[in-house]
């Protein structure tokens, strides 16, 4: 199989991921922005909260997904190497896979605070910082982990460790 289609075997799978991802991010966010406005009140405060956590959830099982993904041989039967690009992509996943676990776990604890009802209003307005500001770290986190490119059989993030000329040989 050729590097082109190998391209884009990776880029069918992390494409609606990272859109499922993102779509999870951005409605976070647009509640942690509503609350900072002061719109919400009581009622809309708990469905924040309840949409928050469904959201962190459904991340949870996209990252899944994402630990789970791997060259095969039988995709890449034409590649020597593969057993190096899936040890190269586990190394940098896993670190950053943490990361984002553990602002979701933040996230999912906020909300399950507020659900025992153990949050004052004050406590509330701090949860929903924190929620808002894992969410953000989460898209960063994110946007490294699912940039990543195959070139001349060999996997690497289109980051600041891009691969030189002489690295390519």
């Amino acid at each position: 199989m050729q590097t082109d289609s190998l391209i884009q075997r990776f880029n069918e799978f992390k494409s609606p991921l990272c859109g499922e991802f993102r779509f999870a991010l951005n409605n976070i966010l647009c509640w942690t922005h509503l609350l900072r406005l002061g719109r919400l009140d009581h009622s809309t405060t708990v469905q924040a909260f309840e949409v928050i956590e469904h959201n962190a959830k459904h991340q949870s099982l996209l990252l899944d997904k994402l630990l789970d993904w791997h060259l095969t041989s039988e995709v890449t039967s034409q590649l020597p190497n593969v057993a190096d690009i899936n040890q190269r992509f586990e190394e940098f996943k896993s670190p950053l896979c943490v990361d984002i676990r553990f602002a979701l776990n933040s996230i999912l604890c906020w909300t399950y605070l507020f659900r025992l009802g153990r949050l004052d209003k004050s406590t509330t307005l701090k949860a929903f910082e924190v929620i808002e500001h894992n969410a953000k770290h989460q898209n960063q986190l994110i946007d490294q982990l699912l940039n990543w490119r195959l070139t001349q059989n060999d996997l690497y993030p289109t980051s600041s460790n891009k691969p030189s000329n002489k690295d390519l040989k």
